[in-house]
C-alpha cells in the first residue's frame, strides 16, 4: 500500500473482515504503548474492508525469523553457511518479550496467544509483541479446535486454560516458557511434537491429576540448567508458583547472560 499518512515511517496495512474483532483489537492496541509492544498508528474504519496501520518490523515475526538460523559455532561461524545467531541473543530476545509481557502485566491485561508467531523482529533484534490474528492462517497447525470451544494454541496453553477456559497472567507466564523453549530450539519443531493435539490435552489432565505423570517440554541443546529450571517454574501446576514477568525479564536481562 502507498503510506501517504507516514511518508518517512515504514508500515504494515493489516486487513480485517470482522468488525467486532477488528474494533476489540484496535481498542486494546490504542492503550499499548511500550517499546517491546507493536505500536499502532492509525485506522480506517469508514469502508471496507477494515484496516489498521502499524509500524513495520522489517524481520517478520520470531517464529519464521529464527526458523532460517542456526546457532552460531565457538569460532562465530555457520558450517552450513545459514545466517547464525548467538546463544546471549537468543537470551535478550526472549528478556524483551518479557519486559513487554511486564507491561501487559502492569495494566492486568491478558494476552492469550503468546508464542513466537505473534511476536515480531525488527531491526538490530529488537522484538515487539504483537497479535492482529494474523498468525492464525499462517500457522493453522498451532491451533485446534476443542468441541464446543473457538479454536486454541492448545501446546502453549497452561493446563488450566485447556480444562477450565481460565486465562490469567500466570498463565500467560506459562506460555512465555513455552515460547522461551521455541526460541532455544531456533523454532526448528513445534512444541510437544512427539504427541497428538489428544495427547497434548490429556497432558493437560495430568496436570490437573498431580500423580506425577505429566509431560515437560524437554530442555533444549546448550540450555544452561538454570535457564531450563526457569522454564519449569513457569510451567508450574499451581498458577502462584509461577514467577512474574518482571522476575523473567530481570533473570534473562542479567543472570542468564552472565552464564554464557
Amino acid at each position: 500500500p502507498v503510506n501517504y499518512l507516514f511518508p518517512h515511517l515504514p508500515i504494515y496495512v493489516f486487513c480485517c473482515p470482522r468488525r467486532n474483532d477488528f474494533l476489540k483489537e484496535v481498542k486494546i492496541m490504542s492503550r499499548l504503548k511500550d517499546p517491546n509492544i507493536v505500536r499502532l498508528l492509525g485506522v480506517c474504519v469508514r469502508d471496507d474492508p477494515l484496516c489498521m496501520i502499524t509500524e513495520y518490523m522489517e524481520n517478520g515475526d520470531l517464529n519464521q525469523f529464527l526458523s532460517g538460523h542456526e546457532l552460531e559455532d565457538k569460532l562465530g561461524g555457520s558450517p552450513s553457511g545459514r545466517p547464525t545467531i548467538s546463544y546471549p541473543t537468543l537470551v535478550h530476545l526472549g528478556a524483551q518479550i518479557a519486559s513487554g509481557m511486564a507491561f501487559l502485566a502492569s495494566l492486568n491485561f491478558v494476552h492469550r496467544d503468546l508464542a513466537t508467531r505473534n511476536c515480531l523482529v525488527g531491526e538490530g533484534f529488537t522484538i515487539k509483541i504483537a497479535d492482529f490474528g494474523m498468525s492464525r492462517n499462517l500457522y493453522a497447525g498451532d491451533y485446534y479446535r476443542i468441541q464446543g470451544r473457538a479454536v486454541l494454541p492448545i501446546r502453549w496453553m497452561a493446563w488450566e486454560c485447556i480444562l477450565m477456559g481460565k486465562f490469567t497472567m500466570a498463565s500467560d507466564v506459562w506460555a512465555f516458557g513455552v515460547t522461551l523453549w521455541e526460541i532455544l530450539m531456533l523454532c526448528q519443531e513445534q512444541p510437544y511434537s512427539q504427541l497428538t493435539d489428544e495427547a497434548v490435552i490429556e497432558n493437560a489432565g495430568e496436570f490437573f491429576r498431580h500423580q506425577g505423570k505429566q509431560v515437560y517440554l524437554s530442555r533444549p541443546p546448550t540450555c544452561p540448567l538454570a535457564v531450563y529450571e526457569m522454564m519449569l517454574r513457569c510451567w508450574a501446576r499451581e498458577a502462584k508458583d509461577r514467577p512474574s514477568f518482571q522476575h523473567l525479564h530481570c533473570f534473562l536481562a542479567e543472570d542468564a547472560l552472565n552464564m554464557v
